[in-house]
Order: structure tokens, then sequence, then C-alpha cells
């Protein structure tokens, strides 16, 4: 290697001693990082890489290192190479140019060069484009024609002949031959190709496991690159990267995995997984308490051994579902007796609040009982996240690879041939559902199976799901409970399966008024021997002011935070909503499982007065309940919570559901003061009123199917007197739904089985958690309200605007963040915005100080207030 190519530098050193790291050694470290990634993947992901260039993995494999090893061939030019020293010896010009994406170079270079090899040229028009975005985004195209006729930035042509020689350096090293059989590149050959190079890049970039080299190095490229294998061996061992071997290597009965025989439902899983031969989607419809979260942990098990796929991700709708969901995996995963380390990762904003997720980060130490999973701290930057072997957290998490962000391909990359699940997907609205089957289509393209957990679903949903497989239902769909299988090439195979009969009920339904004083009478009523009650309102305000009718009592505590209150009579009252900070939403969750789940002390009378937090996956158990009208599919789900387990005793005689708002001759106003119409779609509403209006009894889980139906297909009988009021509201509901669903599809990177996905001038937005960003420029998974995180800060906790406060201090500030959306409250905070010392915390650098007086009043509004017992509340302003 001559001089010149030896003395290309790719990295100094941030001491001032002046060291450097030789360009053509780097090259070959990211090789050898990439190398030993592929090797630690399952056959299937190797074959999947080598189907990029149309080869088998050993003819593809020398020729993807080589073209990963020059994502950084664009060092190699005087707009580079003066960022520091100049020490090639070439003319850099007069004046180069520094101020340039150096990975852009390395696109135009490595076309070239690729094209002087005969490669067609969209395929190394794109190959080159892949590794060239290893920093996160694209070069449109005029850019890259600028850059092109830029001779301050490439120079001149010898600086050419430069980067072809780094190329033939490399060529001799890895010794590619068979040419490539491919003339293009799909979306899932892009988003793998790219996401592995900058994988590969930031592990072979880390100078604590890939030590600088000396232009005395390059003499003998050979021997280096066999030495750095050995660095990226070390390496991936130490940030937990293991071997993607499935957790079982032969096919196990459910029984053995789980101690107990399968039930209806999780044998029909059982049996159609035996019948697939390709990765699929999975849909389990099915009602609470049957168990689907063990039959999609069983399907795991057997996609993994069936299909090499590398791990599993399990994607809830909120925070508090998946840290339930996170408990459960670990569980799961530590049974499953594997003689390896397993990376577990808790992917969403709160992770720091889950105690378990905190001590498996820093455990990490063999259990011979339990076996071994640990949570890799290298892991939990939220763009590697997703590259942890198993993950559990939320839906927002899997849904950012398919919009512009940066490096939104590297998480693609570790969704890609891997097991994902979705609970209770009937929870999100027409833009996060619309998100949610284009994320399927490019999950099945990269090879992925998933399977879907749902209690109630419309069947649009699943005229939807058909359509990614590009099939069709068939107008007769099985009965409910049921398995949907959806197969590329297949068509729909569904299986009717029996519910536990022991979990059959009839619940007695009964109206009542919307009045807040009949909601507590109907409470105290219904529970006059005793039992446990639930009162579900649709928002706070409602939930405040229900716990507000209850007279004031004693202060029931929990590890030092208020969680509810004793009346005289011995009755515990307790509340429960998102508007408590989050280290009092996470008692006050803790508390409501104690006092109302399966195992809760079940003595004298107690009621939870809550919100929609308390009707997703939390496993609690009620004699009756008192709920807000809502759409048909989120009553049943909310009547599901009752006799749920089996007791010797209850204090009432039957199930009992009353639903506020029935009891009238017409429904009432969806707007103020219910405001019940800003939080769902009031056709939704007004039809599942028509249906329950009169109906005196409820018989699960044989009805839940007909009535979802009944009012998703609009075939409720609605009176005469709501026509005009219903016709208006679907007017403004299909109106939402139709730019909410527009919205969607204009927001995701494309298609994959298109071209849609190839447009490289496309704005890269912000993370939604990115400090400072207008809500425009930010990837959005979920619309709805703005919403900010807010730290009460009292004058005695030692705020200053320009410190940066120590991690201790940090967290136990961000474990009293808050989610706000009242418009005024956060236009007035992003107003004063982030503090400067904040912004360079990483916990609190999204989040707002909320200034409060001792008495709880923000500083800057006092009919805004911190309490105790209620949480934030919003109180009238005072007129004269």
């Amino acid at each position: 290697m001559n001089n010149v190519l030896r003395n290309l530098w790719a990295k100094t050193s941030r001491d001032q001693d002046e060291r450097w790291h030789p360009l053509i050694l780097h090259m070959l470290d990211v090789a050898a990082s990439a190398e030993a990634i592929l090797l630690r993947e399952p056959d299937s992901t190797r074959r999947r890489m080598g189907a990029i260039l149309g080869l088998e993995w050993e003819e593809a494999r020398p020729w993807l290192l080589l073209l990963i090893a020059c994502h950084d061939l664009g060092k190699g030019c005087p707009g580079f190479q003066c960022k520091w020293k100049n020490l090639s010896g070439l003319d850099s010009g007069r004046s180069p140019n520094t101020d340039i994406n150096h990975a852009f170079v390395s696109q135009i270079a490595l076309a070239e060069w690729l094209q002087q090899q005969h490669w067609p040229y969209d395929l190394s028009d794109l190959v080159a484009d892949a590794v060239g975005c290893h920093h996160g985004e694209r070069a449109s195209p005029s850019m890259l024609n600028d850059l092109t006729g830029n001779r301050r930035a490439i120079g001149k042509p010898e600086w050419s002949d430069v980067r072809r020689g780094l190329i033939e350096s490399l060529r001799e090293v890895l010794k590619p031959t068979i040419a490539p059989t491919k003339g293009n590149l799909s979306g899932p050959d892009f988003m793998l190709l790219s996401g592995l190079t900058s994988f590969a890049d930031w592990i072979g970039s880390n100078e604590e496991w890939f030590a600088f080299g000396t232009p005395h190095d390059c003499g003998d490229l050979n021997a280096w690159f066999e030495s750095r294998s050995v660095c990226a061996e070390h390496a991936l061992n130490a940030i937990g990267w293991g071997s993607r071997t499935p957790l079982g290597k032969e096919s196990k009965p459910f029984r053995e995995v789980f101690g107990f025989s399968p039930r209806p439902l999780q044998q029909a899983v059982a049996e159609a997984l035996a019948d697939l031969t390709a990765p699929a989607i999975l849909l389990l419809e099915a009602p609470m308490g049957e168990g689907k979260t063990e039959a999609a942990f069983f399907a795991h098990l057997e996609l993994q051994r069936k299909f090499g796929h590398r791990g599993l991700y399990v994607a809830l709708p909120t925070k508090a579902t998946g840290n339930a969901m996170f408990t459960r995996t670990l569980k799961f995963l530590r049974d499953q007796g594997v003689n390896r380390r397993l990376d577990l990762q808790l992917v969403h904003g709160g992770a720091l609040l889950n105690d378990t997720f905190q001590k498996l980060k820093v455990s990490g130490i063999w259990d011979e009982k339990e076996g071994q999973v640990r949570a890799g701290e290298w892991f939990t930057n939220k763009k590697r996240a997703l590259l942890s072997e198993y993950g559990v957290g939320t839906v927002d998490q899997v849904l950012l690879p398919i919009l512009p962000v940066r490096h939104n391909f590297v998480r693609l990359w570790g969704l890609a041939n891997r097991v994902v699940v979705f609970d209770e997907i009937h929870a999100y609205d027409a833009y996060t559902g619309t998100l949610l089957i284009h994320l399927l289509r490019w999950l099945l393209a990269l090879g992925s199976s998933v399977v879907l957990l749902s209690a109630t679903l419309p069947p649009s949903i699943r005229r939807k799901l058909a359509s990614v497989v590009s099939k069709t239902m068939s107008a007769q769909e099985v009965s409910y409970p049921r398995l949907t299988v959806f197969q590329q090439g297949e068509s729909v195979f569904q299986k009717h399966f029996q519910a536990d009969p022991a979990r059959r009920q009839t619940v007695r339904l009964q109206a009542i008024a919307p009045d807040l004083s009949d909601i507590r009478v109907a409470l105290e009523s219904h529970l006059t021997q005793g039992g446990m009650g639930l009162a579900l309102l649709n928002t706070v305000q409602r939930a405040q002011d229900v716990y507000r009718l209850f007279p004031a009592g004693e202060p029931l505590m929990r590890e030092g935070h208020r969680v509810g209150k004793r009346l005289s009579d011995g009755t515990e009252v307790f509340l429960f909503h998102a508007r408590f900070p989050a280290d009092r939403r996470q008692q006050r969750e803790e508390q409501a499982l104690k006092s109302f789940g399966r195992l809760g002390a079940r003595s004298g009378r107690k009621i939870l007065i809550a919100t929609q937090v308390a009707e997703q996956s939390l496993d609690l158990d009620f004699d009756m309940i008192v709920t807000d009208l809502a759409p048909i599919d989120l009553v049943l789900q909310r009547a599901g919570r009752l006799w749920r387990h089996a007791r010797t005793t209850r204090s009432v005689s039957e199930p009992m559901l009353l639903v506020a708002g029935l009891l009238s001759d017409e429904p009432p106003s969806f707007g103020k003061p219910l405001w019940w119409g800003s939080v769902y779609h009031e056709d939704i509403l007004l039809r599942t009123w028509s249906l329950l209006r009169g109906k005196q009894h409820l018989t699960l889980p044989d009805e839940i199917d007909v009535l979802v139906e009944s009012v998703y297909e609009e075939k409720v009988d609605v009176p005469e007197s709501l026509k005009e009021r219903l016709d208006k509201a679907l007017m403004g509901s299909d109106g939402k739904t139709i730019a909410r669903t527009g919205q969607a599809n204009q927001a995701i990177i494309g298609l994959p089985d298109d071209a849609s996905w190839n447009d490289p001038a496309r704005f890269v937005l912000y993370d939604e958690d990115e400090p400072g960003i207008h809500r425009a420029l930010m990837a959005q998974t979920r619309l709805g309200e703005d919403s900010i995180i807010a730290i009460p800060l009292l004058a005695d906790d030692g705020f200053e605007s320009k410190t940066t406060p120590d991690f201790a201090q940090s967290k136990e500030w961000f474990l009293r963040g808050v989610n706000l959306t009242r418009m005024a409250v956060v236009q007035r905070l992003k107003k004063m915005g982030v503090p400067e010392g904040w912004k360079e915390s990483p916990l609190l650098r999204s989040c707002f100080p909320l200034f409060l007086h001792a008495d709880g009043r923000w500083e800057e509004d006092a009919t805004v207030r911190l309490d105790d017992d209620l949480g934030i509340v919003y109180e009238p302003k005072e007129t004269e």
C-alpha cells in the first residue's frame, strides 16, 4: 500500500496527543464488525442478507463486507481530510470545503466504482445510497448533483484515484468474486443493508473496543482484518449481543412449556402453527382472561424454531400495559431455562420508573434456577433499543421505523426476521391503526411473523389485515372467538374455538343518569353489604368530581404517597387516572392491583374511581361496575373486569354493569359538560346507546361479536328522532377518519412493495421527544392534543435554570413528571421553554418545569393546582 493511502485518517484522538486512526483500517474495523454481527445471526438472516444481491450467503458475504466497509470511503477527500490535517501529500486546493457530509461523497464514489465493475446502474446507485446514509438520512438528488461538481469538497482527479485505491485495497482483503444477479434493490433490501451498515459502524467506531492503529499497520491488511474480527467478537460480548439461537431447539407441547393443559384457544394456535410454511400474521380474538398472552408466547417459540426468527418484541398501547407485560415476559424467558444470556429491554419513556427493569440493568448475574436475563446498557439508547434480542414496550417504538426519522432503517433492521406481538390492537384510532397496517406490510416483507391480540375487534380491521397479504375476507366468517391466519400466497384461514365455559357469564345491565351524584348513589346502594366497585369515567375531570362527592376521610398511604381515603364507615375509596405525577401514579396503580387484583384482600367495601387507565391489561376484578357510556367494544372491555376470577363468595348476587347515559329516552349531549364527544366519535356513541337502550342483560362472551359488528358495521336500528343527529355526527366522523387515514398514508416512508419508499429528498422529521421542536416537524405515532411532560417544582427544590442537575437529582425530578394536555397550559409552558441546564440532561431534556407555590398552585396560573389526593386539578376561573 502506498504512503498516500496509509496517511489518510479516519478519526483523531480527543486528547491533545494528536493520535489518529488510518482510514483503511477503520473501514476494515467496520467490515469485521458487520461480519461478527451476521455470524451471530440465524441462518435465515444470513440467507436474507445474501438475497439482497441475489446470491447465496457465502457468495454475497465478501461483497456485503466490501460495501459496508465503503461507508466512509468519502473521507478520502480534501473536504474531510482538511477538517484536521491533510497528511496525504495530495493537493487539497486553495480553500477546501469542509462543510460537507463525507458519507455522501462515499455514495458518489462507490456508485461510480460499482458501475465501472459493470454492476447494473440501479443496483449500484441504491447500494451506494444504502451505505451512504449511515449518519441517519439520505442525500437528495440535488445535493448529490451539487457535491459531484464541487472540486473544493471532493478534490481533483488524484483524489478520485485515492478513493479507488481504497476500494481495491479492500477488495484484495475481502476477495469478492461472483457478481450479483439482482438489477435493483427493493425497499426491504435497502433497509436491511443500511441498517446493518449503521449498526456495524457504531460498533467498529468505538475506541474502547477498537484501539487506533498506525500507518505501519497498513502493511498487512489481512492480518489487521483478522485481529479486528477478534475485537468485534469482544465488542459484541460486551454489549450483550449473543448468538441468536432459538429458545428451544425441539418443538415442545404447550403443557410442557407452561405446566398446564392448553385451553381451546391455545390448542387452536398450536395446531395452526404446525401447518404454517412461512412467516405469517396470526390474529387472535378472544374474551379477556382466556390466555391470549400465553398463546402468543407459545407462538413465538414455534415461529422462532420453524423460521429462524431472531427474537421477540411485544407492543402495548400504553406504558402501564407495557410494564405489566414486561414482568410476564421476563418470567416467560426465565422459565425457558436457556443456558445463555438473554437481553430484555423495556422500551418506553417511563422505563426509568420500572424497578424490575432497573434491577435487570445492573444485575446480569447467572442464576441456575431462573436463568440469566439482563438489560444491556448499550441497548437502552432509543435508537438501539430495537436491536436487542427481546423487548417489551409501547407500540410507538415499533411505529417509528416506518416514519421518516433519523436512522429509521436501524430500527427496521432490529425488527426484521423477528416475532412481533401486538396486544389490545382495538385501542388505536384511524391514524395509528393505519400506521399499524403499513407496519405489518414492512414486517412481513422483512421476514418477520406477527401475532395480534384483541378481545373485541370490528370486522373492518380484519378486512384491512387481509389486504396486507393481498387477500379478501370471506363474506361468512367463522364465529367468535376465533383465530385468523394471514399468509402471503395463501387464502385467509379462520378457525372458531370454544371459550372457557367457566368464564361464560350473564351480566345484568342497568341504565342510570350521567349525573355524578347518581353514580355515587349507585355505587353505595349496590354495595350495601360490602364488595369491590369500580366507577370508570371518560374524563379525568369527572373522575375527580366523583371522588370529591365522597366525604373527606382518613388518608390511605403507600410508600409515603397518598393513594386514597378511608371513610368513617370503613369504605376505602381510591382515585386512579393519568394526571398524577409519575411516581404517585405508579403507587396508585400498584395499590389498585393490591386491592382489586386476583390476589387482593377482598374485605369490606372498596371503590376505585378511574379513567381508561383501568380499562386495559390490568388484571382487576370487581363485583359491580358503573361506567360512562363508551363505544360498544370498550363497554364490553370494561364489563370484562366483572367477576373476572372465581371466588367462593361475592357481596352482590350477580355481576352488574351500570351504564351512565342510558336512562333517558334521548341520549345526553356529548358536548359540555360531559365532553364525551371529545373522547369518542359521536356516531359510535349514538349507535351504542341505541343498541344498549332497554337491554337488560349481556351474555359474555357469546354476544361480543354480534354487538361489536352491529355498531361498527352500522347495523343498529337508530330511533327516528336521532337520525338527523346521527347523520350530522357521521359526516364529522367520516371526515375525521378520512383525514386521519390520509395523514397516516402521507406520514410513512412509503410501502415496501413499490417504489414509494425510494424518495431521498424527503424531509427527515424529529423524534417525538425532541425538545423545543414544533409539533409539525415531529414524526407522530399518534394524533390528538399536543402534550408535554411537566415537572412540579417547589421553592426548596434548588432549581437553577442554567445548571444541569446530576443524574440522581434528574431522576428524582423526572419521577415527578406529569403529562399535561390542556392547550393553554401547554402553550404557556412551551413559551417559557426547557431550561438551558436541562437541555444537557438525558432525562430532563424534553421536560418543562411547573413552578408551584407551597399550596400546590402554579405560579403562572392559580387555577392549575397539584393536589395530593386529586392530581393536577384545573379549577374554574372566578367570575366577577
